[in-house]
């Protein structure tokens, strides 16, 4: 049957197809990682080109009462500039915001213009205080006329209906529309505040900028390469090893086979 003829024995087989399964499954995994850093270097350049522009006034790039998916990536993190007052009757608390491991919650409060149009500004982040059902002490907004330089993000639709449990003043996403619709005609996305003239009150923090690292995402596509590497030397190693213990058990019987016969002319009777 040939020293490796034990591979066309079912446990063996059956052991051949697993590996033909896993190991182009952890490539495709690795390739799935490596687009997926392709997506994060490109969010990075994104982040640094369009975060690092000039800043123009709003109307420049936006349109009151677009849609909401008009803010595509072409404007995302673009600094815009917007002159109005704070109408913190209406502000809202974005619940479960985490920041630096943090639990807390985005303060989203709207900035009405002197055309009567109405953008919401993201002024920063305040941790949780308390249950989930507490809402904090956020300081006021500054009055009167307020001048801002914000980044453009795109609104985050609800989808469905606000839990019944919420407490008053607190939502789930930062839906622009849902903010600010009762007021005028809203920019179809919010700004995430850099610098307000005058100053704001101190207590919220500011939002940074994310993580521009490529992440764990080329180390993640080179560690399922080595497991399907892994996976094909554990098949080769195990079956050297079954040939080995195979030929050992063949010299074993020929050995037990020569001694039997040994034995047998010894004890046959002499002529």
């Amino acid at each position: 049957m040939g020293r490796y003829g034990f591979l066309r024995r079912p446990k063996w087989l059956g052991l051949l197809a697993l590996v033909v399964i896993i190991v182009p499954s952890f490539f495709a995994l690795s390739r799935w990682q490596m687009h997926r850093l392709e997506e994060r270097r490109h969010y990075n350049d994104l982040v640094t080109n369009q975060g690092s522009a000039t800043p123009v006034p709003i109307e420049s790039l936006l349109t009151a009462s677009a849609a909401t998916t008009t803010v595509t990536d072409t404007l995302r993190w673009r600094p815009v500039t917007v002159t109005g007052r704070y109408d913190s009757a209406h502000q809202k608390l974005v619940r479960k915001r985490p920041l630096d491991g943090t639990d807390g919650f985005w303060v989203a409060t709207p900035l009405v213009t002197s055309a009567g149009t109405v953008v919401i500004v993201n002024r920063g982040w305040i941790k949780v205080s308390g249950a989930a059902s507490t809402t904090p002490t956020v300081p006021d907004a500054p009055s009167g006329i307020v001048d801002v330089i914000g980044r453009i993000q795109p609104s985050q639709p609800t989808d469905g209906p606000q839990p019944s449990d919420m407490p008053i003043g607190q939502i789930s996403d930062l839906d622009v529309t849902a903010i600010g619709s009762n007021l005028g005609p809203v920019y179809p996305g919010y700004l995430e505040l850099i610098t307000s003239t005058p100053d704001q009150a101190s207590g919220l923090k500011l939002l940074p900028l994310p993580d521009l690292t490529d992440g764990p995402h080329l180390a993640y596509a080179i560690q399922w390469v080595l497991f399907a590497g892994v996976t094909v030397i554990g098949y080769v190693m195990l079956a050297r090893r079954e040939r080995e213990y195979e030929a050992e058990l063949a010299e074993d019987r020929a050995a037990k086979r020569a001694q039997e016969r040994a034995s047998a002319a010894g004890s046959a009777p002499n002529g």
